[in-house]
């Protein structure tokens, strides 16, 4: 189910072995932080990072839901700062959704290969 979070939220690095020189990992945990409301906290593991048009999103699922069956899916923007920016525009959305839609189907292909 895909999430949306609506402000611009601060992340840090919960894993030593992801340096913040080396930018985003896919698999790493992260902790998203809200301006402004200190009880919205919560970690993150990386599930994808990809470009669309010179611009990086990452597919973020929340921790404790990564070994369910289902779970939330949450889609920002990275600017290659601390901060990930909320995807407002429904047209934007519309691609990012899509892209993780056929990264899904291809990983889901592989496996069956594989």
């Amino acid at each position: 189910m895909k999430q949306v979070i609506h402000r611009p939220v601060n992340f840090e690095r919960r894993d030593d072995n992801f340096p913040m020189l080396d930018g985003i990992e896919v698999g790493e945990t992260i902790t998203l932080t809200e301006e402004g409301n200190e009880e919205f906290e919560k970690d993150f593991t990386i599930m994808y990072a990809f470009d669309i048009e010179d611009q990086t999103y990452l597919c973020l699922v929340p921790v404790e839901q990564q070994t369910e069956e289902e779970y939330d899916v949450y889609f920002l923007r990275y600017n290659g700062t601390d901060t990930l920016e909320p995807i407002e525009d429904e047209q934007e959305w519309e691609n990012v959704q899509q892209t993780f839609e056929t990264l899904v189907h291809e990983a889901e292909t592989d496996d069956q290969q594989g």
